[in-house]
């Protein structure tokens, strides 16, 4: 064969093989009209939007356990709550309490909690009678009476007055008591600027006499020392004199003349 016939066949067989690799290019996807025909309706074919799906399947969100907070049963705190009831029942009472009288007035019924009952016992502010089976509070000083309180005060005379605060767990009618002395002339109350009892005295009554009744008798002069006490006491004519000749300065020159040293 000669050249130009080789030549020949080889274009011939070369165009047959371009023809069938376009068919196929063609028929490998959809074309272009296919396409935006399918995008135009909003629709994926079937095989396509399972291939999707399967190569792209969101993963699934965890579920948030949500532990509620354990309930706060306040046992430790609820017995500490009974202790204090049962003690302040027993600190307001001035005779000691049974069980029962326990459990009526506080609603704790300490005979069912042992260990309640134990820590009632060990209390140093606790006097427990087994004999009895009663409780009672011990305070600092045994006062149940305003006669009690009175003798302590004179007991204590020498040590100076007795703080109220420190005697207030010693008797529930403490408050009335004081009262009841200072009115008497009994004791001396100072008083903090509420009014209310700070400190204490037993008043002597032999310190309630005269300054200098002198050899005249002398007109008597009332002065109030504290609050609900007067003491009828004699004032020397001299004193009285010699008090009412002193000069006291104008308001606006005292302090000039305190500084002097002249009053």
């Amino acid at each position: 064969m000669s050249l130009n016939s080789q030549l020949k066949s080889f274009k011939k067989s070369f165009k047959a093989n371009a023809d069938i690799a376009v068919k196929r290019a063609g028929q490998a996807g959809p074309s272009k009209e296919s396409l935006a025909n399918n995008s135009g309706n909003g629709t994926i074919s079937n095989n396509t939007k399972a291939s999707f799906e399967s190569t792209h399947e969101p993963k699934k969100r965890k579920k948030t356990t949500v532990y509620s907070q354990p309930a706060n049963t306040g046992t430790g705190h609820h017995a500490m709550s009974q202790l204090y009831t049962v003690i302040q029942f027993l600190k307001d009472s001035d005779n000691p309490q049974s069980v029962v009288s326990i459990a009526s007035r506080t609603k704790v019924d300490i005979a069912k909690n042992p260990t309640l009952w134990e820590k009632l016992e060990n209390n140093d502010k606790i006097d427990y009678d087994p004999i009895n089976k009663t409780f009672a509070y011990k305070p600092t000083y045994q006062i149940r009476s305003k006669e009690d309180l009175l003798s302590l005060l004179i007991q204590k005379k020498n040590e100076g007055g007795m703080d109220y605060k420190d005697l207030k767990d010693s008797y529930s009618k403490l408050s009335s008591a004081v009262e009841e002395l200072a009115s008497e002339g009994q004791i001396l109350v100072v008083r903090n600027k509420d009014g209310n009892p700070r400190v204490l005295f037993h008043n002597d009554a032999q310190y309630n006499t005269a300054i200098d009744p002198g050899k005249k008798k002398k007109k008597k002069k009332k002065v109030v020392l504290m609050k609900n006490r007067q003491v009828n006491i004699y004032i020397n004519i001299d004193f009285k004199k010699m008090w009412s000749e002193i000069h006291i300065p104008d308001e606006t020159d005292l302090p000039k003349a305190l500084e002097n040293g002249k009053h």
